[in-house]
């Protein structure tokens, strides 16, 4: 019987063993520098790694050449192997050349030319000086020059310029050689033609390898994407939830105690001061279940028009009546944008949470630019800063329901009491307020430049009319 398949399981490791091993995989998968770098870099990589022992062997048989050359007898012979033997050195030393210029393309294709040009003009002339085509060096320069273009990777204009160097150097040390001359255009036509196909290759399996790493990255920043939603979205169900139960006890806890202090309406001993801060106390309470339930939008709320272009009026306005002079605003409203259906009280919180953290970003004064366009479908509100930025690795986080900043800088998640004034859930109501809607809610920063926050509001919810 075939084997069953293994029941699912899920495995929840740590949160902090998780993000190590996400942060390790997102460095193993990340690519440095342009597509055209890249590609060069690996082009030196596989030009350093077939050139350095291509060279390297080339003039070990050359040394071996120039041994056997020197055990010959004649004066011929002599010359021959001084002349393998300089080109066995020659080879060495641009061997070592390839260590010191693997940094540097242009310099390896050079040394790679270089090192072709020394056996051109080492091989002609060795079978020149040993007989010609009927010597035993007859096939030696189409031999060599061939194995360095073919070991290495290559321009074809490279292989044709190295061959037709060693039809000159031919001509020049032993005259018209037809043979040898045809077997060398026979090399070019070949090596030609495999350095094209090669590169065509090379350049075939990069752009492949861009093609995923693109879309690894874009499935990496929807995942980002999809995580963040998913807790918020979880967030907004427990909120609601929990905000409507704690507001059914909180109801009962402020009839009774405003039923005491009706009681002792006229004493003003200790039990009316004690009251009396238990029913501020449950206001506070009463005031952050209010918001809660405004971030899960799990109110009785109805929906209705507004006009986004006056509501953004008056949230910087009232944003900078907070802040401290220094603070300019550029407005850039589209005349057609019309009305938005939405939670009217929601939006205007929303924004003002958007406006209250451009200009509270800006200590030093600077510019809230605020732009509004307008299409069929969707309502687009922009507004920039130029405070600090937002470090990228918390750029993800700044939805999360108290997570508060210190100097305009994230403080690293701590879920620290608010601020005095501040609800504490900032843009994460604005979140609730978008998603709930259908809409959208973009989020751009970059340190020491400023951040823009972009909502893509619906112009009405299913059912609901445009004007």
């Amino acid at each position: 019987m075939p084997a069953s398949a293994p029941p699912p399981r899920i495995s929840l490791p740590a949160a902090s063993e998780l993000r190590e091993r996400a942060a390790s995989l997102g460095r193993d998968l990340q690519l440095e520098g342009d597509p055209r770098e890249r590609f060069f870099r690996a082009q030196r990589s596989a030009l350093t790694s077939r050139l350095l022992p291509t060279f390297a062997l080339v003039a070990i048989a050359c040394g071996a050449s120039a041994v056997w050359s020197a055990f010959e007898a004649g004066e011929a012979w002599r010359s021959v192997a001084m002349l393998q033997g300089a080109t066995a050195v020659l080879l060495g030393v641009l061997s070592m050349g390839v260590v010191v210029a693997r940094r540097s393309y242009v310099a390896l294709v050079s040394l790679q030319i270089a090192g072709g040009l020394v056996l051109a003009v080492g091989c002609a002339y060795a079978a020149a000086w040993t007989g010609g085509t009927r010597g035993p060096y007859a096939l030696a320069l189409p031999f060599a020059l061939s194995v360095v273009l073919l070991a290495a990777p290559t321009y074809a204009w490279v292989a044709l310029t190295l061959l037709a160097a060693g039809a000159v150097a031919t001509l020049v040390a032993s005259g018209v050689q037809p043979a040898t001359l045809t077997v060398l255009v026979v090399v070019a036509a070949g090596t030609a033609a495999f350095a094209r196909a090669r590169r065509r290759r090379t350049l075939s399996a990069f752009r492949k390898v861009e093609r995923l790493a693109a879309a690894l990255s874009r499935v990496k920043e929807l995942q980002e994407q999809l995580v963040v939603v998913e807790k918020l979205e979880a967030m907004r169900v427990l909120v609601g939830g929990m905000a409507h139960e704690l507001n059914n006890g909180l109801a009962v806890a402020l009839a009774s105690v405003d039923h005491a202090r009706s009681e002792v309406a006229e004493s003003s001993g200790p039990a009316r001061g004690s009251l009396d801060r238990a029913r501020a106390g449950l206001g506070r309470i009463r005031a952050t279940l209010d918001r809660l339930r405004r971030f899960a939008l799990s109110g009785e709320e109805q929906l209705g028009a507004a006009d986004v272009g006056a509501m953004l009026d008056f949230a910087l306005e009232s944003a900078i009546g907070r802040a401290r002079s220094g603070v300019a605003i550029e407005r850039d409203y589209a005349s057609d944008v019309g009305v938005v259906h939405c939670h009217v009280a929601a939006l205007a919180e929303a924004l003002f949470q958007i406006s209250r953290n451009a200009i509270e970003s800006m200590s030093k004064g600077g510019t809230v630019r605020a732009t509004l366009r307008g299409t069929d479908a969707q309502v687009e509100v922009t507004v920039s800063d130029e405070g600090k930025g937002i470090p990228p690795e918390r750029l993800a986080r700044v939805f999360d329901p108290f997570f508060t900043r210190d100097g305009d800088t994230l403080t690293g998640g701590r879920l620290l009491s608010r601020a005095p004034g501040k609800s504490g859930l900032g843009l994460s109501a604005v979140y609730g307020l978008v998603a709930a809607l259908g809409g959208r809610v973009e989020i751009q920063s970059e340190l020491g430049r400023g951040t823009t926050v972009r909502l893509l509001l619906p112009r009405a919810s299913e059912g609901q009319p445009t004007t």
